[in-house]
């Protein structure tokens, strides 16, 4: 059962950030042709930034595809067993934290 919840969630990243290369890869598209009529100096520096995020984006769907994503989530697993009060304490505060964003009245 474990097993299934784990490769259904391995599954669910690959197919995210399938869909988000995608999506950045169309944007990319998009942001060249917009930069086309700016100069060549402008889009030189887009184009190595957008690389550079491409690469990003490349790696990290590397990692989930070759089982570093495993490795990272088992980490996890072992530090919230070994840490148990540890973790509900961090979850406690992420929920506080969030609570106080969301929470707040643009007055």
């Amino acid at each position: 059962m474990l097993a299934n919840k784990e490769k259904d969630l391995r599954s669910a990243a690959e197919k995210s950030l399938r869909e988000t290369r995608r999506d950045f890869d169309k944007r990319i598209d998009e942001i060249r042709a917009e930069l086309q009529g700016i100069g060549p100096e402008a889009v030189e520096k887009v184009e190595r930034s957008l690389n550079d995020l491409k690469k990003d984006l490349e790696d990290g769907f590397d990692d989930v595809v070759h089982g570093r994503f495993d490795d990272d989530l088992e980490t996890s697993r072992r530090q919230v067993r070994e840490h148990p009060l540890l973790a509900v304490g961090i979850a406690v505060m992420g929920g506080v934290i969030v609570g106080m964003l969301l929470g707040k009245s643009k007055d």
